[in-house]
C-alpha cells in the first residue's frame, strides 16, 4: 500500500471511529504533520474521501467531515471501515439484511437464465472454497466465497441487481467464515438443475445459517 492509499485508509478509519471531525475542520497542514506527508498528498487523499461522501470541502470554509447518512453506503472502502468501526456488528446486520433481500431472488433468476459464464464462475469459486477449507486458509476462503456470491448475483441476468454485488463482495471480504460448504453446494446444484424454487430456498437457508452463526 503506497503512501496515498495508506493515508486514505487511515483517514477513513479515523472518521468512522469519530477521532477526526467532531466539530473541527480537517486541516491539510496538520494532517500532513500527523502522517509525515506533503500537503499535496493529503489533499489528494481528502478528495478521495470527498468522492465517497465522507468529507466536504469549500473555499474559505475548509474541509469538514459529513455525517454517516451522507457516506456512499455501497462503497467497498466505506463498508470495510464501518465493519471495522465501533458499530461494526450493527453494520454487518444491515449488510446481511441486504443480502437476504437480493440473493435468494438472484438465485431464482440464475436458475432460470442459466448464464454459462457465471455458472462456470460459481463452480470454480466453490472448488476454491473447498480447497481453502481443506488447507485452513481463511483469507483464500473469503476471496473464493466473495467470488461465488458475486457470480450468483451476476447470474441473475439483471444489470441493476448485478450492481449490488459490490456491497455483497465488500461484506464478505470484511467478514466471512469458512462454514456451510454443503449449503453452498446445494445452491450451486439447484441453480445448475434449473430448479428456481429450490435455488431460492437453498440460498435463503444458507444466509439464515450465516445470520444464526453471527
Amino acid at each position: 500500500m503506497n503512501l496515498h492509499a495508506r493515508i486514505v485508509d487511515e483517514l477513513g478509519r479515523l472518521i468512522v471511529e469519530g477521532v477526526l471531525g467532531d466539530g473541527q475542520p480537517l486541516v491539510p497542514e496538520e494532517l500532513g504533520r500527523r502522517f509525515s506527508a506533503s500537503r499535496t498528498v493529503v489533499r489528494e487523499a481528502l478528495r478521495v474521501l470527498e468522492s465517497k461522501g465522507m468529507v466536504t470541502a469549500r473555499p474559505r470554509v475548509g474541509t469538514w467531515t459529513l455525517p454517516p447518512e451522507a457516506w456512499d453506503a455501497i462503497d467497498p472502502d466505506v463498508i470495510a471501515w464501518r465493519v471495522g468501526g465501533p458499530g461494526g456488528r450493527e453494520h454487518l446486520r444491515e449488510l446481511l439484511e441486504l443480502r437476504l433481500a437480493i440473493e435468494p431472488q438472484a438465485a431464482r433468476m440464475a436458475a432460470r437464465h442459466r448464464r454459462p459464464d457465471e455458472l462456470s464462475a460459481m463452480a470454480a469459486a466453490y472448488a476454491q472454497m473447498t480447497d481453502a477449507v481443506e488447507r485452513a486458509e481463511g483469507e483464500a476462503f473469503r476471496d473464493a466465497d466473495s467470488r461465488f456470491h458475486a457470480a450468483l448475483i451476476r447470474a441473475s441476468g439483471n444489470a441493476l441487481i448485478a450492481q449490488l454485488q459490490v456491497p455483497v463482495v465488500a461484506a464478505l471480504k470484511a467478514h466471512s467464515e469458512p462454514l456451510e460448504l454443503v449449503a453452498h453446494s446445494r445452491v450451486l446444484t439447484l441453480v445448475l438443475a434449473k430448479d428456481a424454487d429450490g435455488a431460492e430456498s437453498a440460498c435463503r437457508r444458507l444466509l439464515e445459517t450465516v445470520a444464526a452463526y453471527r
